[in-house]
């Protein structure tokens, strides 16, 4: 059960790790070779920005604090986690479909029966 656990683990952090790094990667290709796209992503963003900016739940001083953690910035961080997170899954989901597949593929060990007979 504790390797279970530790093996769960592993593979999370794995996929917390590449997560971040894809982040890293995608924002990296997408300044490079499609500084367009990023534009109009920022517009789009700050659209949604100007939607939530006002909750109408909170007193003046949750609406300071909203404000100030709740930005542009902020939002495109989560908006590319999810992207890369939805990524390393699809990959994760494929590696682990290909890897059944070729389990299935192998032939079985062959099983070793004494020989009793006199």
């Amino acid at each position: 059960m504790l390797f279970s656990l530790m093996g769960s683990l592993g593979r999370s952090s794995t996929k917390l790790v590449l997560s971040f790094v894809l982040v890293i990667v995608i924002m990296i290709l997408c300044f490079a070779f499609a500084p367009g796209v990023i534009r109009g992503m920022q517009d789009w963003i700050e659209g949604i920005n100007d939607m939530i900016r006002t909750p109408p739940i909170l007193t003046d001083q949750g609406l300071i604090l909203y404000r100030t953690l709740v930005n542009e910035s902020t939002i495109f961080g989560i908006l590319m986690t999810l992207v890369s997170r939805g990524l390393i899954e699809i990959a994760a989901w494929a590696f682990g479909q290909g890897y059944q597949a070729a389990r299935k593929g192998k032939p079985a060990k062959p099983t070793v029966e004494a020989d009793i007979s006199v």
